[in-house]
C-alpha cells in the first residue's frame, strides 16, 4: 500500500493522496523495480526487432538453399533409378 510522500498517510490504491492531494512516495525499491521492468521491456523489444530483421535478411538465402536441395535430391533420385535399372538389366 502506497503512502503519501508529503503527509505520510496511507493512500490505498489512489493515485493522489485523499488527505492532501499529493502523489505517492517513490521508494528506492519501487524505482529500481520500475527501471528493471522498463529495461526488460526494451531488451525484449530489441530482441524481437533483431529476430525480425534476421528473418527478413536470411529468408532469400534459405529459399535458395531449399530449392537447390530439392533439385539435388531430384537429380540423385533420377541417377539412382538409372543405376538400378542398368544393374537389373545386366543381371538379366
Amino acid at each position: 500500500m502506497a503512502k503519501c510522500s508529503r503527509c505520510g498517510k496511507a493512500m490505498g490504491s489512489a493515485t493522489v493522496c485523499p488527505h492532501c492531494g499529493y502523489g505517492p512516495s517513490k521508494s528506492v525499491m519501487s524505482k529500481t523495480v520500475s527501471k528493471a521492468a522498463t529495461l526488460t521491456g526494451k531488451a525484449l523489444e530489441t530482441g524481437v526487432l533483431v529476430t525480425d530483421t534476421v528473418y527478413h535478411e536470411v529468408k532469400p538465402a534459405v529459399r535458395t538453399a531449399v530449392h537447390m536441395t530439392k533439385k539435388g535430391v531430384s537429380r540423385a533420385r533420377e541417377h539412382t533409378l538409372k543405376v538400378a535399372k542398368s544393374l537389373r538389366e545386366e543381371g538379366d
